[in-house]
């Protein structure tokens, strides 16, 4: 395409008009083929039709004749007559008809032939057109058979021998061999054209005659490769499109040959039939190339003095590109080149009052730009940053000169990348704003909370680009971090919060209903004795105490594991992926460390242990359960004597001490 607009008026409007000619000289040769195709269809049909008749009218006289002659010998035999073969010899010039004449008994032996068979004549008594003539007792031209005696493919006309009262008393036959080239079967030498051909074939469906000689006495084909055949050999007469034996499409016309109950055949090649109209339409497409090459020349002298004017045009709008005059002065008398240069005239002078109107705007608008404290950038259409003012400069170490998307991207946190990047691709795509926070390395190497409002500025149909403020939110990103620490942990032991832990329970208690391999425990412990600490030793005491404890139990679970205090000497350990052995192991450890913590405070020493209960998630628990069967054995450790584990096994009320 983009070859085609570079090309000139000139040349486009040559190949325009030589496309159009060729077009049209294509639409003809189309035309002239198909209905020269349609035409020539026709008239073969017609031809084939008549030919077809002819061979069916030739060979039904043929056989009719032969029919009359051997009903005229026959009335002049007798079977017991002993000078019938001589009889038979005295007919000779009948052997210009048939290959030889033969009779045959009621029982369908041989009795007399002429010329004899080397070897005595054969016996047809099983044959099925003997038995066909001795039921019906009519003449007959039998279906092509290879005979017994001579092993020649042949076929036989019959005259039945039939006594005073009309009993059967044998056959009078006269065979014709199917491959003898003087035979009046014989059709393989009759043609059409190159390829034309004529088909002879019994009504069961046996080929008589073909021009190759290996179909001959075979089967037709089936009515699914040719049902034109195979409507012949029902008894359709007619012609159509359709295929020779060997598949070649091919025009078709078909006749009867009823004395026989023959079908003849006549086929013509579709290459045949479309060799004539393939001529006329190469001499037709060298007639259409020929006048389109000497119209080209003249043409395109013609089209040169034509754009003579708009070559001028062309000029003087360069000149004015180039600031040399300010207006087009075109003499010329086509009013459509006037009209247009009157039109550039206008848009020009427009255009100058445009620029002047935008530079001073944009002027203005860089200045308040530059000026402004907050980042700010302009983007094009397609998100491509155009412009960064001195204060986004300074926020992030970046440019314009400097700035390119994967430097942006490489300066950003890894984290922050796909969400970044998927916002704008949504904003660009809905042509809708932009707002998100992302972390960037500040030019002094550490990160930065950045917090972009993109906004599209639209004009003309579509949007023209985006404006966008970027503002430092790194300190309030911290306090809002802070914010939700702090309402999530115990401010004296940094240990979860009931809260905090509340929230890490449900989390857990869904994700092992969701995850039958997933096991989770619950450890719950109540400080004994620590009521003593606070009261003998003060607070300040008892808060170093529960510091030391939250120690102890922090380093007994392991990172992902979540201790906790729920309040007071109360604390919580939430085990992910441990067993019930697994889950004892670590509170008997939590035990036994805490009972060897020592306290002393104005020479007296003090002790705490805890009382620790142990729940295992089971699929129909929630947070709530789990945390009643907890502190349930909690509650019987204590009872118990204190200083001891006991896991809940199963209900609240189904406790075992470890």
């Amino acid at each position: 395409m983009a070859g085609w607009l570079n090309l000139s008026l000139r040349l486009r409007l040559l190949i325009g008009i030589g496309l159009g000619w060729l077009v049209l000289v294509v639409a003809l040769l189309g035309y002239s083929h198909l209905s020269g195709s349609s035409l020539t269809r026709q008239e073969n049909l017609v031809h084939l039709e008549y030919e077809a008749q002819l061979v069916a009218d030739q060979l039904s006289r043929e056989l009719v004749d032969r029919k009359q002659i051997l009903e005229s010998l026959a009335e002049g035999l007798a079977i017991d007559d002993p000078e019938l073969e001589s009889r038979l010899r005295e007919q000779r010039p009948l052997l210009a008809l048939f290959d030889r004449l033969m009779v045959f008994d009621a029982e369908g032996h041989s009795v007399a032939n002429w010329p004899p068979f080397p070897e005595g004549g054969p016996d047809i008594g099983g044959r099925a057109y003997f038995q066909h003539v001795k039921a019906f007792r009519r003449p007959w031209v039998s279906e092509p058979y290879r005979g017994l005696a001579t092993g020649i493919d042949q076929v036989m006309v019959i005259q039945p021998l039939l006594g005073e009262q009309g009993e059967f008393l044998g056959i009078l036959g006269a065979n014709t061999s199917l491959r003898d080239g003087q035979a009046y079967l014989n059709l393989r030498g009759r043609r059409l054209g190159e390829a034309g051909h004529v088909l002879l074939a019994t009504a069961e469906g046996q080929v008589i005659s073909h021009p190759d000689e290996s179909r001959l006495m075979q089967a037709l084909p089936g009515p699914d490769t040719h049902p034109l055949v195979d409507q012949a050999l029902l008894g359709w007469e007619g012609s159509g499109e359709g295929a020779t034996l060997d598949g070649r499409p091919a025009l078709a016309a078909f006749r009867q040959v009823w004395p026989a109950n023959w079908v003849v055949g006549v086929f013509l090649p579709m290459e045949q039939v479309q060799a004539p109209i393939r001529r006329y339409a190469r001499e037709l497409r060298w007639v259409g190339i020929g006048s389109v090459a000497l119209m080209l020349p003249l043409l395109w002298w013609l089209l040169g003095l034509g754009l003579r004017p708009l070559h001028r045009l062309e000029r003087q709008i360069a000149q004015v590109g180039q600031g040399k005059v300010q207006r087009l002065e075109l003499r010329t008398g086509m009013v459509e080149l006037r009209q247009v240069a009157d039109a550039f005239n206008r848009l020009e002078t427009s255009r100058r009052e445009a620029i002047e109107s935008l530079e001073s705007r944009e002027a203005f608008l860089k200045a308040v730009l530059a000026s402004s404290p907050v980042g700010m950038f302009l983007t094009d259409p397609q998100g491509q940053v155009t412009y960064i003012n001195p204060a986004l400069t300074r926020l992030t170490g970046i440019g314009l000169v400097e700035y390119s998307p994967l430097t942006w991207l490489r300066r950003m946190h890894p984290e922050d990348r796909s969400a970044y990047l998927a916002g704008w691709r949504e904003a660009l795509r809905q042509g809708g704003g932009l707002t998100e926070s992302y972390r960037l390395r500040g030019a002094e190497g550490g990160w930065r909370w950045l917090e972009v409002h993109a906004s599209p500025v639209s004009g003309g149909g579509g949007v023209l680009g985006y404006v966008g403020l970027t503002q430092d939110v790194t300190e309030r990103q911290e306090r809002e971090r802070r914010q939700r620490w702090e309402a999530e942990h115990d401010a004296l032991t940094r240990c979860l919060n009931r809260r905090g832990f509340g929230r890490r329970l449900e989390t857990a208690c869904e994700c092992s209903r969701r995850r039958t391999d997933h096991s989770l425990a619950l450890v719950l412990l109540d400080l004994d004795h620590f009521k003593e600490v606070n009261d003998s030793a003060g607070h300040a005491l008892g808060d170093e105490l529960l510091q030391q404890v939250s120690e102890v139990l922090e380093e007994a679970v392991r990172d992902e594991d979540a201790v906790a205090r729920l309040g007071g000497d109360e604390f919580a350990l939430l085990l992910g992926d441990a067993s019930d052995a697994v889950a004892l192991e670590v509170a008997e450890r939590v035990r036994a460390r805490l009972a060897a913590l020592d306290f002393s405070h104005d020479g007296r020493r003090f002790r705490v242990s805890a009382s620790i209960g142990v729940a295992m998630f089971q699929s129909d628990d929630d947070d709530r359960t789990l945390m009643a069967r907890a502190d349930k054995a909690s509650y019987a450790a204590k009872q118990g004597g204190r200083n001891r584990v006991v896991m809940a096994r199963g209900a609240p009320a189904d406790l075992a001490e470890s």
